[in-house]
């Protein structure tokens, strides 16, 4: 199931694709026990992200998604549970950044750290350039801000 789930999970990158997908996890679960008899995936139309909606179909096709209400339900919270556990990683940095550039970032630090990670990234002018970090509790300044300041403490 854990592979399913990363399968599941790759294009979640930022926290809010994360707290987005969770929430429709909740609203999947409320949808369960009502009409049994309906595939899930049609009591979803019009109510969750069609993609994801699209996903579950394709999962209950290929008969992967469990077929009683129960058990799609212990898989949905399952799944939130997985999500929840990905590892976060804060960064700061001067620019709002495009799709382009997270899905670079994504890629480096899967290359580098062999793992996913979910970026919650927040919008800092003052750094100027470069990036703050803090993983696991740990903050490093890769800015340019700490480098001007640094300067400029040693002319005065």
């Amino acid at each position: 199931m854990q592979e399913l789930f990363e399968k599941l999970s790759e294009k979640i990158i930022k926290e809010e694709d994360l707290l987005l997908l969770v929430e429709q996890l909740e609203l999947i679960k409320k949808f369960i026990f009502s009409h049994p008899e309906i595939p899930l995936s049609e009591k979803l139309k019009n109510k969750i992200d069609e993609n994801l909606r699209k996903e579950i179909k394709k999962l209950e096709e290929e008969k992967i998604l469990p077929s009683s209400p129960e058990e799609q339900f212990s898989f949905f919270e399952k799944f939130k549970n997985f999500l929840l556990k990905i590892p976060k990683i804060k960064l700061e940095i001067a620019f709002e950044p495009n799709d382009e550039f997270i899905l670079t970032l994504d890629k480096w630090f899967k290359e580098n750290l062999g793992k996913k990670l979910i970026f919650d990234i927040y919008v800092n002018q003052k750094i100027v350039g470069g990036v703050k970090i803090e993983y696991q509790g740990i903050w490093r300044d890769f800015s340019l801000e700490k480098e001007i300041e640094k300067i400029y403490g040693r002319v005065q």
